[in-house]
Parts: C-alpha cells; sequence; structure tokens
C-alpha cells in the first residue's frame, strides 16, 4: 500500500517511452491460463473450508465440488475525503452502494488492509446475503504503521510489534465471525461486530510493506531460532523475521481453528523491495539490500486451507523495473516492451504456493511522481489511460498464471501524501482539501472530487460564469474568478483582437517583484506568479524566482542544483517555470551510467475539456480556449495555496529559514499585456467551516467493467 507515513522515496524520470497501445490481450477469450480449474475433494479434517489455496489458484466450495475461482477485485480504503483517520466513519449506504458498483465492474473480490468500521462489515454480509453472486473478501491484518520506524524491529525487546500484531490478529478472526464487542474503533468504545461472514473469507494477508531497515534489524537477532508451531513451521534457512512472520500466521491459524474450527488461507504481505530476486541495475541500495522469503514458511498437514503468496507489484517502481536490461527488452505476444511481466514471469518461479498481486494501481493525478519506461506512469495520466494500461497489466498478471490481483484503489483518498510534494495537513479533517499534484490522491476508480458539484467545467463557454463573479471589467477585457477546495477558475472574454501574449498576474502571499524584465509588464502590487497565455503557443504558469519551491528546496536547501543567489532576492523580476521534481541522480551498475537529477515542468498547462458528458473529456487538462473566449482552472498548490478552506499559504521560506505556512491576506488577480502597468484586484475569498467533495465513477470504470467480465 503506498504509506499512510509517508516515506520519501528517490524515484527517476526515465525519458525514453514505447507506444502503449492497447494491448490485444484483451480480446482473447482465454486470459486466464485453461488448466487447474477444479480440484478433487478436500480433506478438512473436521474444518469448516470455503476456500482452498493449492498449485496456482484459489479454489472455492462450491456445494462440495472445489471449483477454481480467479480473484479478480479491488483496495478499498479506510476514508472518504474529509474523514478522520481516528474516526473513519464511511456511511453504511455508501459501502451498500460501493459492493453494487464493484460487483457491476465483474470485480469479485474486495480487498482491506485492516479492520474497517462496523457498516462496512454489516453492508457486505446484507449485500452477500441478496446478492445472486456475493463478493468475497481478502481480509489484511497490520499493526500501527508507526511502529515500522519508532520501534523499527518486530522482536523488540519490550514485545510491543509482536504483541500488537497479535491483539490485531486475535480482534480480526473475532469480526469475521461476527463475534466482537469488545473492539475500540474510533469513537465507538465497544464497536459490536455481530455478523459472520467467514464463508466469504477467502483470505488474510498479514503485514504492511516492510521497510528494509526494519526488515535487517529484525534479523540482527541471530539467536532467533526457526520456529515450529502447530500448523506452520520454518525451514532451516529461515530468517529472524521470516520466524517472525511464521509463529505469527500460527497465532492466526490456530486461534481460528480452535475457536470457530475454521480454516481460511494465509498469506504475509511482500513488495518488490523486499522481493526474493536480485537487481543488478538497481541504482538504489536500499530497494535490493534484503529479502523476505516466505518460502521459508511452510504448512504441516493440520492446515489444510494452504498458504499463498501476496505482493503488492508496481510498474514504475523501484528503478529495476525501468533499468534491468532483461526486463526491458523483453517483449510480450503483441511485440511490446514490458518489463512487468517480464518481472512478473521471474517473480513466478520463486514461489510453490499461489501468488496474489496484492496491490497494482496508476494514479490520474495532475502531478506526476514517477515515470515507468514505457509510460505507466506514476501520476499525468487520463482516466482512459488509467483503464487501459490498467487492463494490459491485469493480462501480464493472469496470462502469467497468478492466482488474482487486486487494483489500487477504489476510492480517491485526500489526506494521502506524495514524496515530491509539500506536505500539509489541516488539524480538522472536515477541512482536508485535495492537492491534484499529489499522485497518491489519484488511485481510486472512484473519483472524489471538490465542491459539492463541479462549478466550473472547462470547455470555453462563459453559461457557467455570472456578472458577480466578473473581477476586471476593461476596454479590452473581461476578467472572472471563482474557486473551489481545489482549483482556481478564471474566464477571460476579450473584447478586441489581441494578437501577443496575454498575461493575468495573481498574488496568494504577496512577496512577489513588481516588474517582469522579461516581458516588460509592471505591477501595481507585489505579483507572486503569472498566467502566460498565448492563444498560438504554450500557456503555463510562472513563479517569482523568490516564491519557487522548486529552486528553495533543491537548489538553496538541498544543493541537488546549481542555485542562483539572486533567487533569494526580493523584487528580481525573475520568473521561472514551475518546476516538479522527480528523481535524485542514479547511478546504473549494469550499464556503469550515471543519470542526472529529473524534473519536469509541471507548470506548463494543457488544453482540454473537463466536462465528464464530453467525449472530449480529459481530466487532465487546465484550460480551453475559444474564439475569443478563455477558461482556466489552476491547481491551488502550484500558487502555493496548502488549504483553500482554512485559506492557508507557504509563507515567506527565506525570510522564515524554512517551509512554513501562513494565513491568506487576500488574493489578487489583474490582466494587461506587454508593456502594460496592470493594475491587480482583490477577489472574494473566504474561510469556509468545512470542505465539500462530490464523487463520481472515472472513464476508467467502463473499461475495466468490459475487461473483467472476460476473466474467468
Amino acid at each position: 500500500m503506498k504509506k499512510i507515513v509517508s516515506i520519501i522515496l528517490i524515484f527517476a524520470m526515465m525519458t525514453v517511452t514505447v507506444s502503449c497501445s492497447k494491448n490485444d490481450n484483451k480480446s482473447e477469450k482465454n486470459i486466464v491460463p485453461d488448466k487447474e480449474t477444479a480440484i478433487e475433494n478436500v480433506d478438512t479434517n473436521g474444518n469448516n473450508i470455503e476456500f482452498v489455496a493449492q498449485g496456482d489458484y484459489f479454489y472455492h466450495n462450491d456445494n462440495k465440488k472445489w471449483n477454481r475461482v480467479i480473484l479478480k477485485g479491488v483496495n478499498m480504503g479506510l476514508t472518504l475525503a474529509t474523514t478522520n483517520l481516528n474516526n473513519p466513519d464511511v456511511s453504511y449506504e455508501t459501502y451498500m452502494e460501493w459492493f453494487e458498483q464493484i460487483s457491476e465492474m465483474n470485480a469479485n473480490t474486495v480487498k482491506v488492509f485492516t479492520i474497517m468500521n462496523p457498516d462496512f462489515y454489516q453492508a457486505f454480509y446484507d449485500y452477500n446475503k441478496k446478492a445472486e453472486s456475493p463478493l468475497y473478501l481478502i481480509q489484511g491484518i497490520w499493526f500501527n504503521e508507526d511502529y515500522l520506524y519508532d520501534v523499527a524491529d518486530a522482536l523488540d525487546a519490550d514485545n510491543i510489534v509482536a504483541d500488537a500484531f497479535e491483539r490485531n490478529i486475535t480482534e480480526t478472526i473475532d469480526i469475521i465471525h461476527g463475534n466482537s464487542d469488545y473492539t475500540s474503533y474510533g469513537n465507538i468504545k465497544n464497536a459490536v461486530y455481530h455478523n459472520d461472514i467467514s464463508k466469504y473469507v477467502a483470505g488474510y494477508i498479514l503485514g504492511l510493506e516492510w521497510p528494509a531497515e526494519f526488515v535487517q534489524n529484525t534479523n540482527s537477532h541471530t539467536d532467533r531460532k526457526a520456529y515450529f508451531g502447530e500448523y506452520l513451521e520454518n525451514t532451516n534457512d529461515a530468517t529472524p523475521f521470516e520466524s517472525f512472520l511464521c509463529e505469527m500466521g500460527d497465532k492466526l491459524i490456530s486461534y481460528e481453528t480452535q475457536s470457530y474450527k475454521m480454516q481460511i488461507p494465509v498469506a504475509f504481505l511482500n513488495w518488490q523491495t523486499t522481493d526474493t530476486l536480485k537487481h543488478s541495475n538497481e541504482p538504489f541500495e536500499e530497494e535490493d539490500s534484503v529479502s523476505v522469503n516466505t518460502e521459508n514458511i511452510k504448512s504441516n498437514e493440520s492446515y489444510k486451507a494452504g498458504l499463498f503468496a501476496a505482493l503488492d507489484i508496481y510498474p514504475y517502481y523501484p528503478e529495476f523495473m525501468n533499468h534491468q536490461k532483461e526486463y526491458v527488452d523483453y517483449k510480450d505476444s503483441n511485440g511490446q516492451s514490458n518489463p512487468y511481466e517480464a518481472y512478473l514471469i521471474d517473480l513466478k518461479k520463486e514461489y510453490t504456493v499461489p501468488v496474489m498481486v496484492a496491490e497494482v494501481g496508476l494514479p490520474t493525478s495532475r502531478g506526476v511522481a514517477h515515470e515507468s519506461v514505457v509510460g505507466y506512469n506514476q501520476g499525468g495520466l487520463t482516466e482512459k489511460q488509467q483503464g487501459e494500461y490498467l487492463t494490459n497489466l491485469l493480462t501480464s498478471i493472469y496470462k502469467s498464471g497468478y492466482a488474482g490481483s487486486m487494483i489500487f484503489s477504489w476510492q480517491e483518498e485526500w489526506f494521502k501524501q506524495t514524496w515530491n510534494t509539500v506536505k500539509y495537513a489541516p488539524e480538522n479533517p472536515e477541512c482536508r482539501t485535495p492537492n491534484v499534484m499529489s499522485a497518491e490522491q489519484g488511485y481510486g476508480i472512484v473519483a472524489v472530487e471538490p465542491g459539492e458539484n463541479q462549478i466550473c467545467k472547462i470547455d470555453g463557454k462563459l453559461d457557467e460564469w455570472s456578472d458577480s463573479e466578473n473581477i476586471i471589467d476593461s476596454d479590452e477585457y473581461k476578467l472572472y474568478s471563482k474557486y473551489d477546495e481545489g482549483y482556481l477558475y478564471l474566464a477571460v472574454q476579450l473584447k478586441s483582437k489581441t494578437d501577443g501574449k496575454i498575461y493575468v498576474p495573481i498574488s496568494t502571499l504577496g512577496v512577489g517583484s513588481q516588474k517582469d524584465n522579461t516581458r516588460n509588464i509592471t505591477f501595481d502590487k507585489n505579483t507572486d506568479f503569472i498566467l502566460e497565455i498565448d492563444k498560438n503557443g504554450e500557456t503555463r504558469l510562472l513563479a517569482d524566482s523568490y516564491y519557487s519551491t522548486f529552486h528553495y528546496i533543491y537548489g538553496y536547501s538541498k544543493g541537488v542544483f546549481d542555485f542562483d543567489n539572486d533567487y533569494s532576492l526580493k523584487n528580481s523580476g525573475e520568473y521561472v517555470r514551475i518546476q516538479m521534481f522527480t528523481s535524485n541522480e542514479m547511478y546504473l551498475p549494469d550499464d556503469n551510467k550515471t543519470i542526472e537529477p529529473q524534473f519536469y515542468e509541471s507548470g506548463l498547462l494543457k488544453s482540454g475539456i473537463t466536462d465528464p458528458d464530453s467525449d472530449k473529456f480529459d481530466n487532465t487538462a487546465d484550460y480551453y480556449i475559444a474564439d475569443n473566449t478563455m477558461e482556466f482552472r489552476i491547481p491551488w498548490y502550484l500558487l502555493n495555496v496548502m488549504n483553500s478552506t482554512q485559506g492557508t499559504v507557504i509563507n515567506d521560506f527565506y525570510s522564515e529559514g524554512s517551509i512554513n505556512f501562513t494565513d491568506v491576506q487576500e488574493i489578487n488577480i489583474g490582466i494587461g499585456k506587454t508593456g502594460d502597468n496592470i493594475e491587480l484586484k482583490s477577489i472574494p475569498f473566504e474561510e469556509k467551516q468545512q470542505s465539500s467533495y462530490h464523487t463520481r465513477l472515472k472513464k476508467s470504470y467502463e473499461i475495466l467493467k468490459e475487461y473483467l467480465k472476460k476473466v474467468k
């Protein structure tokens, strides 16, 4: 899972891309290999068993016939846009709607990371009671993620991690069997879970994405012996960390078997960083420094449901996915470079149990955190691309003999932070706002968008604009302005022919210049940003060099790039392009090659229409020009506004000595052309008590729906 607690991972941006045309495999009749479609009767040893993991796949007990079931599902997060993380109270009605939509998408499984609120399990039970084809559940079990870094050792002397893990295992099993009234959940002191949903549970996945250091610290306990339990045992090659996992899995199976006479398949979560393969061209040592080999955990004859393997596998991370020669050179059945499929094939050989891809996803955020060598980027994708690229990835998964895959994720979540953005979170979650530049917020199939409804569809029309939103009305221009939680919207109506560029100065803090040396314009107020409009060329947002977070962080503070000292001076009259950092310098061992730090121009605006009902809809579009009318939506983040509900803006970091935050005093905008002295006027801007949002299914939903019905 992409972390709740952000871990700064240094990614690289590749400049070479390969055509990402639709994969013809989607039209094949049999995406999944036609083998092992049923097994003989299972010896249950007197236990209730609904699913077994055996060979390459899962099998479901259908009236005592054990038929193969391909698990095709989605990861469901804990929250909606303004949900309190300490009290995730998504409603019963919302869950019921989601389960219906997931089923209609032809998925058959929901995966959750940890214990959900009581309404989730109630809705899951009620939905499955009436559903012709019930949904299955993959239940995750973890512990407080802070322990990965604060304790940093699974075998700590105080047993903090082990005790927390055991406690969560016991609580989860009782909840699954509808026998819990003692678990505190959010504001509920004794949450009641009274519905037994165990017959729908296809598997448990224990753990999190393990940081390499956490595993290494645990492995330093060389006195830790291999674990031999009632149901699971280690091989002689097991590490102390694998011994710890074996013990936790055995305790789960033991508790469920003895308490409820039931057994369910179990896996231990892993990811590419701690896989069992060696990647000789991985530039970052920490991404290939230690392995977690769950093949060193074996079941004995007392455990009949079976172990499986579960790994989070993304196409753009770690860097070996872009640079390992044998992966990049691999061609799939369509003749396309497919490093993802090459890795899947390699990885599958490491296991004797069924293997599930526990997470695979691609975000439609405006911001990009990392690029894939074949274009499956972490961000910057249209919703159509998200759907098409995901089906290609899923095809690689299923045709490689994997037991299932879980798309990350069902819904977008606004609390998530990304390593290459300035991080800000309001104390009151009801005031949370989206950051469309944060890749982590864009994975969902359900879009969670600002405002009770879409207040402005960028399409070059003025029918959504009222006179009350008209800020400037001159002989040459009309300039309109409004905003929601995610964007500042602008509309420009030209009253006369204008051949040259048009400039819209914007002030959010008021520390910028009152002149632009390059464009020969002046301003009556300090201007932090300039929207440079070129009807016949590129349109971009520029930042005063003094207020450029990119140059401050990666030039002045970290020294990644050479820094121009003039940028630390106020009123320099220099406006620079807005950039987004994507990678530190990388050295590729096999290639004996160094790749310089990477970034791209995030302030370059994209033309397109943002009306979801339009055939030309593009969720990544920023502006549209039609004749003499122009519409723009500028992400607040690009204007250094961290929260428009509370009115929070990045402060004067050179003066303060670091990036911190202050209140917006006023926001000013103006409009003019080369040679003008532009007057800026204040726009109506008020704080709100709480943020609002609305949801819709992305365009990827229908693409996935059509695809998944072919996966059987």
